[in-house]
């Protein structure tokens, strides 16, 4: 059956990983250049919280929240370190925050009749009201859905659902993007077709999801 919607993870689909924004960090803080050591999927080597994350230790949020207290002291955090993190990465802006690839990917799939949603774990969680009133995307997804204060965090089942229940349409007609393996293989469990959003390889990403709606 044909796919009449998409769904974009938010964070390192729509909007640039926190990986990427750390340089950008570096240079308003005045730091030397690899000073906030994240490193994520850019090099594994380099980052054992990373590699702990996806051989299944700990969830995501607990690996942003370790990476938080790494790095408290030298972005001078508060009381919500993570906030604090998220807060000082991603402090750019607009056009440096959003992935402008996958906007103009937007674009055409609705430019070809298709709906694009969002489904996030975490939007409310990582960023206050002030930042994403002023990233003005919200809107622009149908529907947008952010699990920060639910109680469910993609891979669960009921996640994937409420974005579901908020399109109206067969499982079988809706495709996932994500940047994160195991919450692709969390939405193809529940029926969803899917597609792996590798950072690392964006266009051919990109690709793959227009093959998949074509």
């Amino acid at each position: 059956m044909a796919i009449r919607a998409v769904v974009f993870d938010f964070g390192g689909v729509v909007i640039r990983t926190p990986f990427e924004m750390a340089p950008g960090l570096e240079r308003r803080l005045g730091l030397a250049p690899g000073a906030i050591d994240l490193a994520g999927p850019f090099n594994p080597a380099a980052d054992p919280l990373w590699r702990r994350f996806r051989g299944g230790e700990f969830t995501e949020l607990e690996y942003w929240q370790r990476q938080a207290d790494r790095h408290a002291e030298m972005i001078d955090a508060g009381e919500d370190r993570l906030r604090s993190l998220m807060d000082a990465l991603f402090e750019a802006p607009r056009d440096e925050v959003l992935r402008p690839d996958t906007w103009q990917l937007r674009r055409t799939l609705i430019g070809s009749g298709l709906r694009v949603a969002a489904l996030t774990n975490d939007l409310s969680r990582f960023h206050d009201p002030a930042w994403i009133e002023r990233m003005d995307v919200l809107d622009k997804f149908d529907p947008f859905v952010d699990l920060s204060n639910t109680g469910i965090l993609k891979p669960d089942p009921r996640g994937y659902r409420r974005v579901l229940d908020g399109l109206g349409l067969p499982t079988n007609q809706v495709l996932f993007v994500d940047d994160q393996p195991v919450n692709i293989e969390g939405a193809e469990n529940v029926g969803m077709q899917a597609v792996h959003f590798d950072v690392l390889d964006r266009p051919t990403s990109i690709r793959r999801v227009l093959d998949a709606v074509s």
